[in-house]
């Protein structure tokens, strides 16, 4: 799986070029130049640099305003040529706790954050994605793996919550046989979660109430 950033389908409005995102990024991100990459693109909301095999996407959410990094490579799929992205936070996350960096959130709507920000992810890209950009291939695979087990994790915990929900009704409504059925679901399916004591608790109720009813 593939981390990518989607940008919503609509036009940024001409204030955008008031909060400086082009000129921080250009500057901030110049070091890039030195390590042979070429400025491809550059507008109010997204800056691309390339070179033959690497590129670097730095950008500023349209909708969101968030301030993100995607480091990337070419890879051939099938003979066709495509582009293969990861978020900065999952490059961080190889060596450290993207939070014990000050890796939190980005969302910027003045000038200064944009500048604050767009200095920060320029650092954190520096020293943690150096690897990435001027060789890297065995990292980009860690990259890939990592990002697989982060999308399963991302899919358990969407599922785990869904669930939840429901079996929160099946409490209120004391149809244990709904209780115990979910949580066991949560607990012997989605791997990647664990229930919570109070969880565990109505689990084990549930099903001794159920043995005592047969």
């Amino acid at each position: 799986m593939n981390s990518m950033v989607r940008m919503p389908e609509f036009e940024p409005g001409p204030e955008r070029s008031r909060l400086g995102f082009a000129a921080a990024a250009s500057e901030e991100f110049g070091f890039l130049l030195e390590l042979g990459f070429r400025l491809v693109d550059l507008n109010v909301t997204f800056a691309r640099y390339e070179t033959d095999r690497r590129f670097v996407n730095v950008f500023h959410g349209r909708g969101s305003y968030e301030l993100g990094v995607e480091i990337g490579r070419w890879v051939d799929v099938k003979g066709e040529r495509r582009e293969q992205r990861f978020p900065l936070r999952h490059v961080i996350a190889l060596e450290r706790d993207p939070a014990e960096v000050g890796y939190g959130g980005t969302s910027a709507t003045t000038a200064e954050l944009v500048r604050r920000f767009v200095q920060s992810l320029a650092e954190w890209t520096r020293e943690f994605a150096s690897p990435l950009l001027t060789d890297g291939d065995d990292l980009f695979e860690r990259l890939r793996e990592a990002n697989s087990a982060w999308y399963q994790s991302w899919q358990h915990e969407t599922s785990a919550e869904r669930l939840r929900a429901r079996a929160d009704e099946a409490w209120r409504q004391r149809d244990f046989g709904t209780v115990a059925s979910i949580y066991s679901e949560i607990d012997s399916e989605l791997t990647t979660v664990q229930l919570k004591a109070s969880e565990r608790g109505r689990l084990d109720y549930a099903r001794k109430h159920l043995r005592a009813d047969r």
